[in-house]
């Protein structure tokens, strides 16, 4: 049971990588076949570029959560690497508030867009998908990024 459980957490702590490298595959995939099927006069298979726009969405707002599991984003270090004692802990818990305020306003805005976008009932031009499911990528991943920031930041302990 204590094997089940770590490989349960392995996978909750790799998630968004796991969605990614499925996602990166498919649009891999589904490109290669819409650039090759365009030498092929009878096949049209102009919505896959809706299917990789949405994709890159996805892929795109879960990288931004995973990154902040390993503190991988971009960042400015060259001061901040400065900073010792006390102003270190000031900047790190600054730094920890500003990105959390951050992502709340996202997460707000995101899910108004979203029930928005339910209501009205958009949908996308091409396979007429409902829109919500390319919006729920915002407030998705910003839940996802608190969590990893907060992962990351609270599991250094002092550092």
């Amino acid at each position: 049971m204590n094997k089940n459980k770590s490989k349960a957490a392995y996978f909750w702590n790799h998630f968004e990588d796991y969605v990614c490298s499925v996602a990166l595959i498919i649009m891999t995939i589904v490109t290669f076949i819409n650039v090759f099927s365009r030498k092929i006069q009878s096949l049209n298979l102009a919505f896959t570029q809706e299917i990789v726009t949405t994709m890159f969405v996805w892929v795109c707002c879960l990288a931004a959560s995973s990154a902040f599991r390993t503190n991988s984003h971009m960042g400015f270090a060259y001061l901040t690497g400065k900073l010792n004692g006390k102003a270190k802990f000031v900047h790190k818990i600054l730094r920890v508030l500003i990105i959390i305020f951050t992502y709340c306003i996202w997460i707000i805005y995101g899910t108004k867009m979203v029930i928005g976008q339910y209501h009205t009932g958009v949908l996308t031009a091409v396979l007429q998908m409902p829109g919500w499911i390319i919006g729920m990528a915002v407030p998705i991943s910003g839940v996802l990024s608190i969590i990893r920031l907060c992962q990351y930041e609270f599991s250094r302990r002092g550092k």
